[in-house]
């Protein structure tokens, strides 16, 4: 587990969820429709709304949470779809409100 001072231990826990969102790569002034899949304070899960997943690594990227930008860099290429580190760690208490409202069983 993370650790994380002052960040509650749910926060911390990737937990499925569904959430849907926008991922902009930069460089290339391009934004890829899709869902976030797990979420926590530093880091998330993106998966494309396509049949396939453009193999991409060190991209700078900004992901779309509900209108809200959060700059990040895809540090690996999945099956499962793009995993991203936040420029910044999420504030504790958004990331357990989204992932909350947004659970899913898988």
């Amino acid at each position: 587990m993370l650790d994380r001072p002052n960040a509650s231990n749910n926060a911390l826990i990737k937990r499925p969820c569904c959430i849907v969102a926008e991922l902009g790569l930069d460089e290339y002034d391009v934004v890829l429709d899709g869902v976030v899949r797990w979420l926590v304070l530093d880091s998330a899960l993106f998966r494309e709304a396509t049949r396939y997943i453009m193999k991409r690594k060190g991209d700078t990227v900004r992901l779309r949470i509900l209108g809200s930008d959060y700059p990040a860099t895809i540090t690996a290429t999945t099956s499962e779809g793009y995993e991203l580190r936040f420029e910044h760690p999420l504030d504790a208490d958004v990331v357990e409100d989204l992932v909350s409202r947004h659970l899913t069983d898988e």
